[in-house]
């Protein structure tokens, strides 16, 4: 199997060639074969029998009756030698030994000789084939010539639409060879470009390796997005701990200093659950976050106490206005990192006023009186690293971009509204959110 395995190796177009000329070579061969074989049992069974069929008879009548002729035909010829005189024989026949071969006339052909002796007497018969010869060519190898003929020519188109056939696969094998997967855009594979009469397979194979493009793609989304994430998301725990940590240096009170150590530890666990979110995020699923019922009353009371001690903004007022409870099935550090964002947003962009979250059966508002945005800054908000027209706060312009990530992802509708100079309202609905009112509203 090893030389059948090499002839197999190489392109696929390389193979196929293989592969069609040791069919015609087969064919060939078995051919070859197939006359020679014919032809030797042609001579040494039919041809043989016959002759023998023929002494015999002549010697059974010739013991009856002396003056029985000798066999004379258009291409046989008989010779008698009584009582070992050979006067009537051929020269070139006296010599030949009883038997079955051929002999050697002086014009250089080649009859088949047949020769028996009875009681003294030998008997030759001479047969002369080429008669036959010609007879079984117009018969026999002029037929065979012309269905080998067939053979190859129907060999030669099999090989052309095997060619056409296998084309498609190599013009594809040939894209994905060249394919460059270091530019900074992967482009999909076009259908158009391997012709009309593309095979199902090919089709196929397209769409297969689309598909790994598209998930490519995701892959070095998710990695980049990851990437600046993980630096802009980490700040705030880490301005938290900052401030605790000075806190702490000014604190001698030890009711007081165990509150700021229980926020501090309360931190950390926000950015160990954080750095876990933001790397399961980089995967292709959520399924592997951790889902529970939240109530966003709470969750954004949290929030905003956290942000009173990191914040110093004494001129801004911050409350959270409810006309009932806001409860929601998601994972809770999600929830945390999106409203993380929109909180910071808006307390970065309020030097005097108020931020006011408002909380309704459909959603949560987030309103703020700061410097607001122009129609052309609020239409590119939640692109990265935009920052709009004021670029004296500090930050990267990631955190919208997180938000509306993530609001796509989870299937929450994030919209947003704003006037330059009178401030900004960003706004998310949960579609599957539950609320409770209060007793009395």
């Amino acid at each position: 199997m090893k030389p059948f395995n090499r002839v197999l190796t190489g392109g696929l177009r390389t193979r196929l060639v293989r592969v069609f000329l040791l069919q015609v070579l087969a064919i060939s061969i078995a051919t070859v074969l197939g006359v020679y074989a014919a032809a030797w049992v042609v001579e040494r069974v039919l041809v043989q029998e016959a002759l023998n069929g023929e002494a015999e008879y002549f010697w059974d009548r010739y013991s009856d009756n002396a003056d029985f002729p000798l066999p004379d035909t258009n291409n046989l010829t008989a010779y008698l030698a009584e009582d070992s005189d050979t006067s009537t024989v051929p020269a070139w026949l006296r010599d030949e030994q009883p038997g079955f071969r051929r002999g050697h006339r002086q014009d250089d052909s080649s009859p088949v000789v047949h020769v028996s002796e009875r009681d003294g007497d030998r008997l030759y018969l001479v047969f002369d084939e080429m008669q036959v010869s010609s007879l079984a060519w117009y018969f026999g190898i002029a037929p065979l010539t012309g269905v080998l003929l067939l053979i190859y020519l129907l060999t030669w188109v099999g090989y052309v639409m095997s060619r056409r056939a296998v084309s498609t696969v190599v013009q594809l094998a040939d894209a994905v060879r060249n394919y460059d997967f270091r530019s900074g855009k992967l482009e999909e594979l076009s259908e158009a470009d391997f012709g009309e009469a593309t095979d199902t397979e090919t089709l196929a194979l397209i769409n297969a390796f689309n598909q790994f493009i598209h998930r490519l793609e995701s892959f070095i989304q998710r990695e980049r997005n990851f990437t600046r994430n993980a630096s802009h998301e980490l700040r705030t725990p880490l301005a938290v701990l900052r401030s605790n940590l000075g806190l702490l240096a000014k604190q001698s009170d030890p009711e007081a200093r165990a509150k700021t150590v229980d926020r501090m530890n309360r931190t950390v666990r926000d950015m160990e659950a954080l750095v876990e979110t933001l790397l399961i995020l980089a995967r292709e699923s959520e399924s592997r976050l951790n889902w529970s019922s939240v109530v966003l009353n709470d969750l954004l009371a949290d929030l905003l106490d956290q942000f009173a001690s990191t914040i110093d903004r004494p001129e801004v007022a911050t409350s959270v206005r409810a006309n009932g409870l806001l409860e929601i099935s998601a994972p809770e550090r999600v929830l945390a990192i999106v409203f993380t964002n929109l909180l910071r947003n808006a307390l970065s962009y309020t030097e005097k006023g108020h931020v006011h979250v408002l909380i309704d059966r459909n959603g949560v508002t987030v309103q703020d009186s700061g410097c607001g945005m122009s129609e052309a800054d609020l239409e590119r908000m939640f692109e990265p690293f935009y920052r709009g027209h004021d670029r004296s706060n500090e930050g990267y312009g990631l955190g919208l971009s997180i938000v509306r990530r993530l609001c796509d992802r989870f299937g929450w509708h994030l919209h947003a509204d704003s006037e330059l100079g009178a401030g900004t309202e960003i706004r998310v609905e949960f579609p599957q959110a539950t609320f409770k009112p209060f007793s009395g509203n």
